[in-house]
């Protein structure tokens, strides 16, 4: 057997043991577990675990030598065990984590656009934080293990926000988390860039979706589009927007009335399509959309359209960045 999935049915074991002990959700016992691991003790609450089932996590705890675990594993085995959280509770779909290759492809596009300056910088549809932790870590890498961000993070899913700072703890990363309805005004200071993997579906406050743009003119209103209009609501002058958005906006009916309505709002930097094996069914396939609000230092210019291929070697990636680097050249000289 695979050492990884060795590890991972060590550490499965220890979460099934205090979810039967609690009699709690997978995702409660799995959070509970990271945090007695990471602080050294078993939490005890009104009797809960029993002394028995204490006994028992102990000596799981102890087989697993959790201290002398490498980080970057700690956190492959805890992505893997929020996976399985969210099959096993029943959470949504839009709360699956974000595919690292997005990731890479969204700090590509980063490490072009944004300023050489401190940024505030903010995801509003968390979720478990793959997504932000994994574009941080990667703009963090290349900028010589310096990282020039203040972090937020929204959710309204509260279980969402514990698998957040779990993970945030394991990647050693400072933010500041805020459980609201992210299509309400924003509990802080307006931030400089917003990276985000936008929920699909449709929102179901109409009264507060009235006072959007973007609102339905009957029945609920996508979700998406109203996250898109609160985005540029909330970012500075000038400020970014590197969004994971459904390839259905784009064109249609939707894609018809959405489209030109932003097109007026942002300065639209880039459009690109992924790749359309990253998706099982071909009415979820995405599209990453950047964008620049409107500010003093901001102007119109040519829009990166482009449709990725699978990326199945680092070549694809290369050819990417080159294509990247022309674009930009271009347009910034």
């Amino acid at each position: 057997m695979d050492k990884l999935e060795e590890l991972f049915n060590q550490f499965l074991d220890c979460v099934n043991c205090l979810q039967s002990a609690l009699n709690v959700s997978f995702g409660e016992a799995l959070t509970e577990t990271f945090d007695n691991l990471e602080n050294g003790q078993i939490k005890v609450e009104v009797g809960a675990p029993d002394q028995k089932t204490v006994r028992k996590l102990t000596q799981k705890y102890a087989n697993l030598h959790y201290e002398k675990l490498p980080q970057k594993v700690k956190i492959e085995v805890f992505t893997y065990l929020t996976l399985k959280a969210i099959n096993e509770d029943g959470l949504d779909v839009n709360q699956m984590p974000t595919p690292p290759l997005i990731a890479t492809i969204i700090a590509l596009f980063m490490q072009k656009l944004l300023p050489d300056q401190r940024l505030t910088l903010v995801d509003p549809a968390i979720g478990s934080g793959n997504l932000l932790y994994s574009v941080y870590n990667q703009l963090k890498s290349a900028n010589h293990s310096k990282a020039n961000f203040a972090l937020f993070g929204i959710d309204n899913d509260e279980n969402m926000l514990n698998f957040a700072d779990i993970a945030a703890h394991l990647n050693n990363i400072q933010i500041d988390l805020f459980c609201q309805d992210a299509l309400t005004p924003w509990l802080f200071a307006k931030p400089d860039v917003v990276v985000s993997d936008l929920p699909v579906g449709y929102y179901p406050l109409d009264e507060n979706a009235n006072k959007f743009a973007t609102k339905a003119e009957k029945g609920h209103s996508f979700a998406h589009l109203l996250f898109i209009e609160q985005i540029i609501k909330s970012l500075t002058p000038n400020g970014y927007a590197f969004l994971v958005v459904p390839k259905s906006i784009l064109s249609g009916k939707v894609g018809s009335d959405f489209m030109p309505w932003l097109s007026a709002k942002v300065y639209l930097r880039t459009i690109a399509e992924l790749p359309d094996n990253l998706f099982q069914n071909k009415a979820n396939q995405k599209a990453i959309m950047v964008f620049q609000n409107h500010g003093d230092q901001a102007h119109s210019g040519e829009v990166f359209l482009t449709k990725l291929d699978s990326f199945k070697n680092e070549d694809d990636l290369i050819k990417l960045n080159e294509r990247l680097n022309e674009w930009y050249t271009k347009n910034n000289h």
